[in-house]
């Protein structure tokens, strides 16, 4: 017996499974389509502002409070306390030197911290997937999805006299599917893209790197590893640096850290296709700080190890044809510098919605066709961004610049989205003006020539509403835009 349905979503992860509960929610008739089961491991853990504002609107839209409370760390706690997550109030950066504890002779020598709440109560979130993503799965099987995890894709046939595609998929019991849409949220295996045969994108992206990651109990703070007070912390500092995506800058890569509250940390290293992957053990023989942040750390999971890597850079075109799309996940894999991934991944959540949900077929074609658009001029601005500061990770004045030049985007891209806008794209990216201004800096930045500080900060002013570069501030910035708070002089 062959199932018909009118969508088949391809991935159970978080953004596959927000579609597909928004979906069943709107009344349209969806299945789930997973290998695994939940739970699982899964990175990609790192909310945003941008992700925030998004994931607000699809629960105010589609009438889900559940998105709403998990927009911000105080609702998520008080309504969800069941769920783990980590408390992000912002960026913090720290270079390591071979052989050298941390120090600074001067406050942001080696440091830099950048807000993106004002407190507590409205900071972003570092989301423990393999218990979020099991959440998102439940609410679209509760609404109505077909829950077809633990069943694999091994043929897609498409009958363009019907506008439906088969889906034989093999498991406990064998399924036979026919749906109108097919959405790919499968991230990695990339699904569609393998069984449609779609040529790969990925050479015309700039970022080349590779990663090794794990979830670890047992990391210890950056105050106590340092032997830094919180008291005195506290009088320089916008916010904890242990509250945030916590980024160690060792020679030509860096680490991340995300803290969750339940004890786990989210712990990976990543560095270009050049240089070699070495584990986090080396590292810690190397960087006495960060030996010290790993002192007592023990691995929990993936079960046989830390995950490593090929070269972490996928793209395709996102559209097969008018009825087989790829969500970001599945579209696009870029790097982790700029914990970018769930904001692109729930943009492109919200797109499909509307192409979906399309009044008329020439509004489905304009959007689906904007839909393409879009997805690929920002993933390449985006590459612009996280390949220039790879290209300055081991000259840390000139890396902030690139940082402050993402920041710039993406702060601005948030007060667009505070003042009820929808973006076109995303981090700036459809802002013409911005982007010239993009790549003329990271020109500059490439240069033996230190006045284009001056220069780039001068050129910056039009987009520049928190203060990014200002001088004197010791590399802290307190602004952010989507949490209503003003700029703090």
């Amino acid at each position: 017996m062959t199932q018909r349905v009118n969508v088949a979503v391809i991935g159970s992860g978080f953004a596959g499974s927000i579609l597909a509960w928004i979906l069943s929610r709107q009344g349209l008739r969806v299945a789930l389509i997973d290998g695994a089961r939940h739970p699982r491991f899964a990175i990609g853990e790192s909310s945003t502002p941008i992700a925030d504002a998004i994931l607000r609107r699809l629960g105010e839209s589609n009438q889900l409070p559940d998105l709403v409370s998990l927009s911000t760390w105080g609702s998520w706690r008080r309504t969800h306390p069941e769920l783990s997550c980590g408390r992000k109030r912002g960026f913090s950066y720290f270079v390591h030197e071979r052989e050298v504890p941390f120090a600074e002779t001067f406050l942001g020598e080696r440091s830099l911290l950048v807000a993106a709440s004002p407190n507590d109560e409205v900071a972003d979130t570092h989301w423990y997937r393999p218990e979020v993503d099991k959440f998102f799965w439940e609410q679209a099987v509760a609404a109505g999805a077909m829950d077809l995890t633990g069943h694999q894709v091994v043929a897609i046939e498409s009958s363009p006299s019907r506008l439906s595609f088969q889906l034989d998929c093999v498991g406990v019991h064998p399924v036979a599917i026919a749906a109108d849409w097919i959405v790919d949220a499968s991230g990695q295996a990339g699904v569609l893209a393998k069984q449609s045969g779609c040529p790969s994108l990925t050479d015309r992206l700039h970022t080349r790197t590779h990663s090794t990651f794990a979830h670890y109990t047992g990391v210890q703070g950056w105050n106590a590893a340092t032997g830094t007070g919180h008291a005195s912390m506290l009088e320089v500092d916008p916010f904890d640096p242990d509250d945030a995506a916590q980024h160690h800058l060792l020679d030509h890569g860096w680490v991340w850290m995300l803290r969750f509250n339940q004890g786990i940390t989210s712990v990976g290293y990543t560095t270009t296709l050049d240089r070699p992957l070495v584990g986090l053990e080396q590292l810690t023989d190397s960087y006495p700080t960060f030996a010290e942040l790993l002192r007592g750390a023990k691995l929990v999971a993936p079960r046989g190890g830390a995950f490593r890597s090929d070269r972490l850079q996928r793209f395709f075109d996102p559209i097969v044809d008018s009825r087989r799309i790829m969500l970001p996940t599945a579209a696009v894999t870029l790097d982790p510098l700029h914990s970018t991934g769930i904001a692109h991944a729930l943009a492109g959540v919200e797109r499909l919605c509307e192409v979906i949900t399309s009044p008329t077929p020439a509004i489905q074609r304009e959007r689906i066709e904007g839909y393409r658009h879009n997805l690929m001029a920002e993933t390449q601005f985006l590459d612009r961004l996280v390949s220039t500061a790879y290209s300055m990770i081991d000259d840390f004045p000139r890396f902030t610049v690139a940082c402050m030049l993402y920041f710039a985007g993406a702060i601005r891209c948030e007060e667009r989205y505070q003042r009820g806008d929808t973006p076109e794209q995303l981090w700036n990216a459809d802002d013409p003006e911005f982007v010239r201004f993009v790549d003329e800096s990271c020109v500059r930045l490439g240069e033996d020539d230190p006045s284009c500080f001056e220069e780039i900060r001068r050129q910056l002013n039009p987009w520049n509403t928190a203060g990014l570069m200002d001088r004197g501030n010791g590399n802290r910035y307190a602004y952010t835009a989507t949490k209503g708070v003003s700029r703090v002089e």
